[in-house]
């Protein structure tokens, strides 16, 4: 099924996607309400916390794919594997998706299409997102989607293991703490992470705040405060999109950004370094601050520019 031919490409609807999605749901609920038990609920909820916290903000989005701070592979490759656990996507396939999505929502308006936007609203949005997969044409002007090379065959692993990896987690899960464990480490956090992800990527780009405005661009981003604890910072999108290079997405005490406390905790413990803040990046070319603000334009003339979001 054809949904929304452009010069680009096309969005076609994925039959196994709706599969997964349908069968993992299935399970999340029928296992979820069997198998119930707070324990189980913890587990739930540090599991949820640490793939995506550590996982997908810290490790495969501002480390692999923005390269906000520096590590040693050692450090890395837990990284990406807690991300790839979170059950989105191995980190070649996260790129790969992030550098289409951004190719497109830098386009004017009238050159995204609704697979990356989000003008048709929530449902559609997420229908787009959760059961349909993008053709792109031979011809399209993408930019490469690779990690440089850079441990290459170790990301290729994660991404051939896919969701094989929670099975090894998923037993060791049982060991501990029986089916109920299982229930909600595995299949309940599975179901709620990847429908909550689109939700917050959706909302974190069409309510909020709007500081920054980019230029030609058909997606700008909003900082979406609100959601900023259980987005790990991410929903502070206003910002990323204007500093795309930084590892800290939210200023100071008043916009919470646990991934950068995360990143500060990993810098502290010296994991990592090079990490990219806020005040020594220069602003994506082509932003401009939005009057009225309370947040400071922090443009030194020093700092080199960056890419795209």
């Amino acid at each position: 099924m054809d949904t929304g031919d452009t010069r680009w490409g096309a969005a076609k609807r994925d039959g196994g996607k709706v599969w997964r999605w349908s069968l993992l749901h299935l399970g999340a609920l029928v296992g979820g309400a069997a198998f119930f038990s707070w324990s189980a609920v913890l587990v739930f909820a540090g599991l949820t916390a640490l793939t995506m916290c550590l996982g997908v903000s810290v490790g495969l989005h501002r480390g692999l794919i923005h390269r906000a701070f520096r590590a040693p592979r050692w450090v890395e490759r837990p990284l990406a594997l807690l991300g790839t656990l979170a059950g989105l996507g191995g980190p070649i396939a996260m790129r790969r998706m992030h550098e289409l999505r951004d190719f497109h929502q830098n386009q004017p308006e009238a050159d995204c299409p609704a697979y990356f936007g989000y003008r048709d609203g929530f449902l559609s949005a997420m229908a787009y997102a959760l059961f349909h997969t993008w053709h792109a044409r031979e011809d399209a002007p993408y930019p490469p989607a690779s990690l440089d090379g850079e441990d290459l065959a170790f990301h290729r692993g994660l991404e051939r293991a896919g969701l094989w990896l929670q099975l090894p987690l998923a037993a060791a899960l049982y060991a501990l703490g029986g089916a109920a464990w299982v229930a909600w480490g595995i299949l309940v956090r599975l179901a709620l992470t990847q429908d909550g992800f689109w939700c917050v990527h959706y909302v974190s780009h069409v309510e909020g705040e709007q500081p920054y405005e980019l230029t030609g661009c058909a997606e700008q981003g909003r900082n979406a405060g609100w959601l900023a604890l259980l987005s790990m910072g991410e929903a502070w999108h206003n910002t990323h999109h204007a500093y795309p290079a930084s590892a800290q997405m939210g200023r100071g005490w008043r916009q919470p950004d646990p991934g950068y406390w995360a990143i500060q905790a990993l810098a502290a413990l010296r994991l990592v370094h090079d990490v990219k803040t806020l005040a020594n990046l220069r602003v994506r070319p082509g932003t401009r601050l939005r009057p009225p603000t309370t947040h400071p334009p922090a443009l030194p003339p020093h700092a080199p520019a960056m890419q795209r979001a």
